[in-house]
């Protein structure tokens, strides 16, 4: 591109050459005339870990059999070496069971605010409707349009 601007060559006709737009040419220009070299500006955020080639390994072994457990897929990583990409598998943690303790703490939780719920809803004479919900014999519009 700065070949192209040093033998004369004006700032459209070189975007036609090279493929690419005239701001872009513009800003090398700019870097070469300031810097003798075009200068590509510093990358930001994580540095990668793997090249492409070992990224479309890694995507090839896991689009291989989608189904695969994640015991399989660590089996097939160490075969193909994946893990010494430094890519590891690690199986989600079960959530640990309630004990009986914090069963009963919840219900009697759940229970104290149904009351203070209905107590609240008694205070300002909001009655409740004795028909189910989801039963479409009881549907209270069905009684409106009839």
């Amino acid at each position: 591109m700065a070949p192209c601007k040093e033998k004369g060559k004006s700032s459209r006709n070189v975007p036609k050459d090279v493929g690419c737009s005239q701001s872009a040419v513009s800003k090398i220009w700019t870097k070469y005339k300031r810097y003798g070299k075009v200068v590509k500006g510093k990358h930001t955020g994580r540095p990668r870990k793997t090249s492409k080639c070992q990224d479309r390994k890694q995507l090839a072994i896991c689009l291989e059999n989608r189904k695969c457990t994640a015991k399989q897929m660590r089996n097939k990583w160490a075969e193909t070496g994946v893990n010494g990409m430094g890519f590891t598998y690690r199986k989600a943690k079960r959530k640990p069971s309630l004990t009986s303790k914090q069963k009963r703490t919840r219900l009697h939780w759940a229970k104290e605010k149904a009351k203070t719920v209905k107590t609240f809803l008694e205070e300002r004479y909001i009655g409740s409707m004795s028909c189910l919900a989801n039963c479409l014999d009881l549907n209270p519009f069905e009684n409106l349009w009839g």
